[in-house]
């Protein structure tokens, strides 16, 4: 089956890219650092601009490029990821706010209420690929939801009243549009309560040539084939830039509402709340 076969390379890529401190690194010089992310952060602005004094969490921060692009909006940043290899890369060039930790993004090592922020960018649809499963009369299933949903209850944790989880997922390379508008965890999102939205993170390399390297290192040799399309006719020793859309999925966390007994008379219960 096509999805299953999509999933398995999935997961087989993901454990490819991670599998040393060297893949890590090379992947945070040729992706990450390529990737015009400013848009990210005016994303998080609009539904919750950034104050000196915020705590952000960052869950499942990879090699820290989203902590780097917090790091000076904010007075902290505490990163997690399970990669051992990935915090190696990040803590090179951590900003002096910023601290990482091995942990996963579904038991935080944080306490309850501390964060005013709390992020998972490119994480979840990792999670999705690991317990997910295809079935041979080709139906969907698996407990990727539960474990979704175990990851976003750590997000809403560790939120104080009135925070932002933010998530951050692919809505498609080399296109300028979005084009995985059918995905089943974006949907899932959106039944969780998320607002969505779309914003440009293009990739900028050196030459076509370094780009379509970079892209089938990543991403595999379909969007290579798609980029290179795109590619076509431009100078092979210029500068060259590859769309990319990323999708953003925002839920403030409610003030709880607490109500206290006043009294209790003949005519009933009095409450207030507080």
């Amino acid at each position: 089956m096509a999805s299953d076969a999509a999933t398995r390379s999935f997961r087989e890529k993901h454990r490819a890219l991670y599998s040393s401190e060297r893949e890590c690194a090379r992947y945070d010089a040729e992706i990450c650092r390529n990737q015009g992310v400013a848009a990210l952060l005016e994303a998080i602005e609009a539904v919750h601009p950034l104050q000196p004094h915020f705590h952000v969490v960052d869950a499942g921060c990879g090699t820290g490029k989203l902590a780097r692009l917090l790091a000076p909006r904010v007075s902290r940043v505490s990163a997690f990821d399970r990669a051992a290899d990935c915090l190696a890369v990040a803590r090179e060039a951590a900003p002096p706010n910023v601290t990482y930790a091995e942990a996963d993004l579904r038991r935080l090592a944080v306490a309850d209420g501390c964060a005013d922020v709390a992020c998972a960018g490119w994480a979840l649809s990792y999670l999705k690929a690991e317990h997910e499963e295809w079935y041979a009369d080709g139906s969907y299933g698996g407990a990727w939801r539960d474990e979704v949903d175990a990851a976003l209850g750590e997000l809403d944790r560790a939120l104080g009243d009135g925070g932002v989880a933010v998530v951050f997922e692919t809505q498609g390379t080399a296109t300028a549009a979005p084009r995985r508008g059918g995905s089943h965890l974006y949907a899932h999102l959106r039944d969780s309560g998320f607002a969505e939205s779309c914003v440009r993170t293009d990739y900028s390399f050196s030459t076509p040539a370094a780009a379509l390297e970079t892209l089938t290192f990543f991403f595999g040799k379909g969007v290579a084939s798609r980029a290179a399309e795109l590619l076509r006719g431009a100078p092979p020793d210029e500068p060259c830039t590859v769309p990319e859309c990323t999708g953003v999925w925002t839920r403030r966390k409610r003030p709880r509402v607490r109500v206290r007994i006043r009294a209790a008379g003949p005519h009933g219960v009095v409450c207030e709340i507080v």
